[in-house]
């Protein structure tokens, strides 16, 4: 549970409805409707591929590029418009990608239905795998969407779901209820448009004119799709309603319940890379019940969206010291053994402040120098091929380095860490990466060069 994918792994499972997906190359997608996809996109067109080349690009990002992974070159096809439904009227448009993860890369001579983005220059377009745009042998429903839409009189449509957070003592997950007969409330000025949940708590307002509306409903609730990485309550939201299309949404009643209270240390200074974290006392675990904030002003911390339980407070609970994170697993109130540690109790809604975390000591890094090489002898040599992994949590620690014409590399650690230090490289039958036979390496103040023969399974 590294520090740069916390707050981004609890958004995600909390997310009630199934609009998640993940695809390959790195990036993730969420699900979209064709009222989505043609709401969100600039220009909408069937058509088919008359030319396609790759373009060099540049550290350049697309306004609302799905991904930030940047790649080597990005596509560029030229269409032939055979029917336009949205923003074309020439005969030939050409569709870049971003040069991201998340490209679109099309086939000449294919035919497709494209949903594309105008970029900021306003003359160029781009699509993502993430955008609806398909072939059109798989785009059935889109097109009877659009025919439809373009019959239909201009207004957007607001839909989704109203539910409830439970969190039961015996399951280790929430579970999520609808909220029936539930107030879904949009006001743009003097305008104000209600829609009520069905028993499953679905609802659905159409004919909307184009906008920006505030919302809330009724019963309240605290979290929305529209602040997905909200980390404190909120009662009243805002929504780009578009002039045709749909905008879906969700509003979810969480749990209340909060613990607060301030990092403190004898100096005063407090590092950036210090994030308190709460794990539960009585339940496994997992991605979904574990918490961890940064700070805010003078050292303050805050957990919200707690139900009621028994809570470990305190730093590298989960995953123990890392290069990200050098410091012990510590708990409140400033101790290093989990069984001593206190427990936080917190009742329904129950909000508990003013505590005082001691930060622990930073733990010092060391270098690992080595030789890698080949069972025959051979020099291992490698771009980003010798790497460190932390056996408790799998993860990768830190960065992979290099090993020059010697097989000699050196690495970053963890002082009185324990490590699973392997090497990297792409197998005589594929392009896919394999890591060799790890060797266990323990990290003390000052630590002799270790030997890795690079043996592959």
């Amino acid at each position: 549970m590294k520090a740069n994918i916390k707050t981004f792994l609890l958004a995600l499972a909390m997310l009630p409805l199934p609009w998640l997906s993940f695809v390959a190359n790195a990036c993730t997608c969420a699900e979209i409707s064709p009222c989505e996809a043609y709401a969100s996109a600039a220009v909408v067109f069937m058509g088919q591929a008359k030319r396609t080349s790759v373009a060099s690009t540049t550290s350049h990002l697309p306004s609302n590029a799905m991904s930030t992974t940047l790649t080597s070159g990005s596509p560029v096809t030229l269409f032939k418009v055979e029917r336009a439904f949205r923003g074309v009227s020439a005969e030939t448009i050409e569709i870049s990608g971003g040069g991201t993860t998340c490209d679109y890369y099309f086939r000449q001579g294919e035919r497709y239905l494209v949903y594309a983005y105008q970029d900021s220059d306003a003359k160029t377009f781009h699509t993502t795998i993430c955008s609806g745009t398909a072939p059109l042998s798989e785009a059935k429903a889109d097109l009877t969407y659009l025919i439809r839409v373009m019959k239909s009189p201009s207004g957007g449509t607001v839909s989704g779901e109203i539910s409830r957070e439970v969190n039961n003592v015996d399951k280790d997950e929430p579970t999520f209820e609808p909220i029936p007969k539930g107030e879904v409330i949009l006001e743009n000025g003097h305008q104000r448009f209600q829609a009520v949940s069905d028993a499953r708590g679905k609802f659905e307002l159409r004919g909307l004119p184009q906008g920006r509306y505030r919302v809330h409903t009724n019963p309240p609730t605290n979290y929305s799709r529209s602040d997905v990485m909200a980390e404190e309550p909120r009662n009243e939201w805002e929504l780009d309603v578009p002039g045709q299309g749909c905008l879906q949404t969700w509003f979810l009643a969480r749990p209340e319940g909060e613990i607060s209270g301030t990092i403190v240390d004898p100096s005063g200074i407090v590092p950036e890379d210090v994030e308190p974290e709460l794990i539960p006392v009585d339940k496994e675990l997992k991605d979904d019940n574990f918490r961890s904030v940064r700070l805010g002003d003078f050292r303050r911390f805050k957990f919200s969206f707690l139900p009621p339980g028994r809570y470990y407070l305190g730093f590298n609970m989960g995953s123990g010291p890392s290069i990200m994170e050098p410091y012990p697993e510590f708990y409140y109130p400033g101790l290093e053994q989990r069984s001593k540690a206190t427990v936080i109790t917190l009742s329904e809604g129950q909000k508990v402040s003013n505590i005082y975390l001691p930060r622990p000591v930073r733990l010092a890094e060391r270098m690992i120098e080595g030789y890698a090489s080949w069972p025959d002898g051979r020099p291992f040599i490698s771009k980003c091929g010798i790497q460190l992994q932390n056996p408790k949590t799998g993860y990768r620690e830190g960065n992979c380095v290099d090993s020059d014409a010697r097989g000699y590399f050196i690495i970053k650690a963890i002082e009185g860490q324990t490590y699973e230090l392997s090497a990297s490289t792409t197998s005589g039958k594929s392009v896919a990466l394999v890591n060799s036979k790890p060797i266990v390496v323990k990290v003390g103040k000052e630590n002799i060069p270790v030997k890795l023969v690079v043996t592959l399974p």
